[in-house]
């Protein structure tokens, strides 16, 4: 892990001498108005630029047929339906106001789990571009956000006393194409109730015409530290067994909690379990690639397909399909 953070710390440092140095082939303009938000990680990966926007989301993610756990491999297959409006407010070109969840969700595994929905947790704040080059089509934004407990346990949100998001996120134009991404931490308030994660997401598009941008993103997730969430589960255990302890307390109002102590993964970007086990499989990585379409400019519309490259049974992710709209707002 530690020449992995060695190497991604080279790479910001390239990226800001980039955009520092590095003089765009393109047009400069005076503003971002022609690059892209990025569509995949819709929490995490954020938009470097300060703009004024509403972003309505969908995602339809299928779960694993089996999932990893320390009772071994469990059937669950089914899928996930999410509704959700982002939105930002930019007081100026450097600093804009940010709400990056909130939201409700529709799960309905096949097997094992019951069917339940409810809310997100909302999580919002602040970010502040301290590196603002329009005439080098570079931007180096930091953001913090706090994520309040405000969701339903249902759907695996309200654990803990929520948690800090801060980040680093930055943008980039050589003529056609935009390179973007994120790199960020969470940390809880109660570290017994989440995990602590490292993220780093990265976004490539290239301006085939004004209105169509192909773009390719990758995202990867890191459990630098487990939670201990709950121990009165392997109370349970001990005392009836496995399979008597699960019977006993799934379909009940403690099936997170359930869910989290076995799971020997995070699970996606959306869940943060926070369980004893959940760094068994640290790492969660996925490939998304897909597409933005400009109706004018004050419209987008954007479409990514998006799969896990570690194993399927590591995490809930056995692909996603995420579409949404943004509509920026010109005061």
């Amino acid at each position: 892990m530690k020449s992995l953070g060695l190497l991604k710390i080279g790479i910001v440092m390239l990226i800001m001498a980039m955009g520092i140095f590095y003089p765009s082939f393109g047009i400069c303009n005076d503003d971002f108005d022609r690059f892209i938000m990025p569509v995949s990680n819709p929490i995490y990966l954020g938009d470097a630029r300060n703009v004024t926007m509403i972003r309505p989301i969908y995602l339809f993610q299928r779960l694993p047929q089996k999932v990893d756990t320390i009772i071994g491999k469990v059937p669950l297959g089914g899928h996930i339906n999410g509704f959700a409006i982002q939105a930002s407010y930019a007081f100026n070109d450097r600093l804009s106001l940010v709400a990056v969840k909130d939201g409700y969700i529709d799960c309905r595994p096949n097997n094992t789990l019951n069917d339940h929905n409810g809310w997100a947790d909302i999580a919002a704040g602040l970010q502040y571009s301290f590196l603002y080059h329009p005439q080098d089509n570079f931007i180096m934004t930091a953001r913090l956000v706090y994520e309040m407990a405000s969701g339903s346990d249902q759907v695996y949100q309200g654990n803990g006393d929520g948690n800090f998001n801060p980040s680093i996120l930055f943008l980039k134009g050589i003529d056609r194409l935009q390179f973007s991404g994120a790199l960020g931490l969470v940390v809880p308030v109660d570290r017994n109730q989440e995990n602590t994660l490292f993220y780093d997401s990265w976004h490539l598009d290239y301006a085939v015409t004004d209105w169509f941008r192909p773009l390719v993103e990758l995202n990867h997730f890191y459990v630098i530290d487990s939670g201990d969430r709950d121990p009165w589960i392997r109370n349970a255990i001990n005392k009836l067994g496995v399979e008597r302890a699960l019977s006993a307390t799934l379909g009940t109002s403690k099936e997170d909690d359930v869910v989290a102590s076995v799971a020997k993964f995070n699970g996606c970007d959306i869940v943060d379990l926070g369980g004893r086990y959940n760094d068994d499989h640290r790492n969660l990585v996925t490939l998304a690639f897909g597409s933005r379409f400009r109706v004018t400019n004050w419209l987008d519309f954007g479409a990514a397909y998006e799969i896990p490259l570690t194993s399927k049974e590591d995490g809930l992710i056995r692909d996603r399909l995420m579409l949404d709209a943004i509509v920026t707002l010109k005061f």
